[in-house]
């Protein structure tokens, strides 16, 4: 009898142990739960960060918006929906931090809403914190959840705030867009205008008419051969700034101030298209001229106004479009 009783105990104490672990292993995934599979259902993406600024990105007919204004950078939006799809849970925030991970998230993490086929309602919110102290994932928490986890991508060494264009714990919308400045296959452009504000004399114009290219500077104007205009012209395939700063404090000064170059494209159907460049403070102080000189200006960088943004460009990309540095000779 008492072997029957101990075998009964036995019995509903181990059931019991079974339905606490099913219903703790169910708790756990849907606290834990961070990942969407299938990223094509994506139509939508919310971020908001605490210091109240917002950014949204959406699908239009098959093209990514960011606040339904401006093309994203086709690298952003892969990362992102990269790391939606392949983050896993690495493990819980420890008891002896998660009290303080928790206050962190509460304070300075930036909240995602992920949205597939209803817009109205998302299907996944989460919050992104900061750095695990490996630097091997993020500190995240789901909506309504009270337990953090540490989440990383297998393979991935690093945190994972970047991948969502997050910027420390601010969002913008400067960050998400794309970066072209120009963008014409060379039969598409019909004249190129340099004008240098500082020396007259380095400005040019180069203008396409049919198959003929002409180079006019300081009021010259000659023929050029067909294979160096179409070489210059295929400069602006792809020409990009390097990111957006509109929230600078100077934007309005630097765009008062006097510009260096302007350059300025108008194609066959009469749309001009134009960036004017400003000088740049040096990066850094101690940079010097060889002649030991502090220099003036940032040899690397310049400001510049595309439409009505600021916008950070490089030497480096431009110069051949400025014919600042050795290219070809346009000149017969």
């Amino acid at each position: 009898m008492k072997k029957i009783i101990l075998l009964a105990i036995l019995i509903i104490a181990s059931l019991t142990l079974f339905f606490l672990n099913k219903n703790d292993t169910t708790l756990s995934e849907e606290l834990s739960d961070f990942a969407v599979e299938d990223t094509a259902s994506i139509q939508k993406v919310f971020f908001a960060d605490k210091n109240g600024n917002s950014v949204t990105v959406s699908r239009d007919s098959g093209t990514w918006l960011v606040d339904n204004k401006f093309k994203v950078r086709p690298e952003a939006i892969e990362y992102l929906l990269r790391t939606i799809k392949d983050i896993e849970i690495k493990h819980p925030v420890s008891n002896s931090l998660h009290d303080k991970v928790i206050k962190n998230l509460a304070s300075s993490a930036v909240k995602v809403e992920i949205f597939t086929d209803n817009l109205d309602m998302a299907h996944k919110i989460y919050y992104v914190g900061g750095e695990a102290k490996d630097l091997i994932g993020s500190f995240m928490l789901l909506n309504n959840s009270s337990r953090a986890f540490v989440v990383y991508i297998p393979g991935f060494n690093g945190f994972l705030a970047p991948r969502y264009t997050i910027d420390g714990t601010t969002v913008s919308s400067d960050l998400w867009r794309d970066r072209t400045i120009f963008s014409y296959n060379s039969n598409e452009i019909k004249t190129v205008s340099v004008i240098n504000h500082e020396d007259s004399t380095k400005s040019f114009e180069m203008h396409r008419q049919n198959k003929f290219y002409s180079y006019t500077k300081n009021n010259i104007t000659k023929v050029i051969p067909d294979v160096q205009g179409q070489e210059y012209f295929n400069l602006f395939n792809s020409v990009k700034c390097e990111g957006f700063m509109n929230n600078f404090s100077k934007k309005d000064s630097i765009f008062n101030s006097t510009p260096f170059y302007t350059i300025s494209l108008s194609n066959t159907n009469g749309k001009i298209n134009s960036i004017t460049a400003y000088h740049k403070e040096p990066k850094r102080e101690d940079y010097m001229q060889k002649n030991g000189q502090k220099l003036d200006y940032d040899v690397d960088r310049m400001y510049a106004k595309f439409n009505s943004d600021l916008v950070l460009i490089q030497f480096y990309v431009f110069d051949k479009i400025l014919l600042r540095t050795p290219q070809f000779s346009v000149e017969k």
